[in-house]
């Protein structure tokens, strides 16, 4: 007697089941937070306003948009119940999918909701409205160097190198561009300078974690630590006497004809410095090669079974090296976009961007997409910790520091969700 087996369609989550309530939970929460302190904490008769500068400011633009003056109260209402309706649905329908992505859209929504409140008409803030492009514009900055910060591990732990060292070449990369830019005022040099840097701290990690089969984590962050200090020593006894080397020259915006003037859009994605274009170039050409490729096959291979690898010919010691020698440039350029931003050199004034760099890569399930948006929202949340002391909210500044930090220790610790690494990520190879 035959028996026939009805296939069954085996739907792969991206997040369990409980965790998807959780974050259902969390979100409906961050509604509630919404409405009561936020839509309710304002006057029936509160205004706020909304600006779009510098797309006003621009000349020649096609369009321009006026202030938009918005009831405070009913906006957020909006905010929350949007919010609410999210979270409801991810935990009614628990979708196999894009569990994350709702997260963030509610998160952004959150944000809106506080900044509405903030800027409000007899709100603590000095003034009653909010410059939507410029806010944008300005976490556009930290979420460019945290992309280079994720490409760069994502560049090593796909081949099964764990990159804790993303601080310490974020700081290598940003000491020698300042130098050379100030020298030469070329960031091309300079970022040829940081990835040359970026790129010897990746084989250091390479040359222990792989020929002498040392402890990764440890590795990386004794990088670090070496690296902080000495890039601090080096302040002190070489740029502090002579500040002809670290003169805070800064690129210029390169703007893109016709797209620039795209109201909110064109100055955040289509007026910015050469770095901010080399990121599209570096993350559509890391999406591409790793799973497009058969360079990204073998990387994937090696990262999840070296052993199964090296049977079919693939060396994996060469392609562990290759990519964690790529990675530490990628990350080194990090530095000296950052440096673009900031121009001078400060000891230590990474503020630990390489870690949350980490947690993106992490949150974006190693994946170069996935990393992006992960950027993005600690981007934003970056900028609500600096941006909001200027709104005069009645929270600490260090209160308001802690965010991003918070999000990254959830993140990490699997609180919101958690992810499988690459299964050979961290493990030494021994050749047989």
């Amino acid at each position: 007697m035959t028996t026939v087996t009805t296939p069954v369609n085996v739907i792969r989550r991206d997040t369990p089941v409980g965790r998807t309530r959780v974050i259902g939970g969390i979100m409906i929460a961050m509604a509630l937070f919404i409405m009561w302190v936020f839509a309710f904490g304002a006057s029936s008769k509160a205004t706020s306003i909304i600006t779009f500068n510098p797309l006003n400011t621009s000349g020649g633009a096609p369009w321009t948009l006026g202030n938009l003056t918005v009831p405070s109260r009913l906006s957020d209402v909006v905010l929350a119940l949007i919010a609410l309706g999210t979270g409801i649905e991810t935990i009614v329908r628990i979708p196999a999918k894009r569990v994350m992505a709702r997260f963030g859209f509610v998160s952004v929504l959150f944000l809106l909701g506080l900044f509405v409140w903030t800027v409000r008409s007899g709100g603590p803030s000095p003034t009653n409205f909010i410059d939507l492009t410029d806010i944008l514009v300005n976490a556009s900055g930290i979420t460019m160097v945290l992309i280079y910060g994720s490409m760069a591990g994502i560049m090593c732990e796909r081949a099964g190198v764990v990159n804790i060292a993303i601080e310490g070449q974020f700081l290598g990369g940003a000491f020698v561009g300042a130098i050379v830019a100030s020298a030469t005022n070329s960031f091309v040099f300079a970022t040829f300078a940081g990835a040359i840097v970026g790129a010897l701290l990746g084989w250091v990690l390479a040359f222990f974690a792989i020929r002498y089969r040392s402890d990764q984590v440890i590795v990386g962050v004794v990088l670090v630590t070496m690296i902080g200090s000495l890039t601090n020593f080096l302040n002190l006894t070489f740029l502090t006497p002579y500040q002809q080397f670290n003169t805070g020259v800064t690129p210029n915006s390169i703007p893109i004809p016709l797209l620039d003037k795209i109201p909110i859009i064109g100055p955040l994605l289509f007026n910015q410095n050469m770095f901010f274009y080399l990121m599209y170039l570096l993350v559509g050409a890391m999406s591409f090669g790793l799973f497009k490729t058969k360079w990204g096959l073998r990387v994937r291979a090696v990262g999840e079974h070296p052993q199964a690898a090296a049977s079919v010919g693939i060396r994996v010691k060469g392609v562990r090296y290759f990519n964690t020698i790529l990675g530490g440039a990628i990350g080194g350029v990090g530095g000296v976009a950052f440096i673009a931003l900031h121009g001078q050199f400060n000891p230590g004034f990474t503020s630990g961007l390489g870690y949350i760099a980490l947690a993106a890569l992490i949150f974006g399930r190693w994946r170069p997409a996935g990393a992006v948006v992960a950027s993005i929202i600690f981007g934003l949340t970056s900028m609500l910790a600096s941006g909001l002391q200027s709104f005069n909210v009645p929270v600490s500044s260090e209160i308001l520091g802690m965010f991003p930090y918070i999000i990254t220790i959830a993140v990490v610790s699997g609180l919101i969700g958690r992810v499988r690494a690459p299964a050979a990520d961290g493990i030494p190879y021994k050749q047989d």
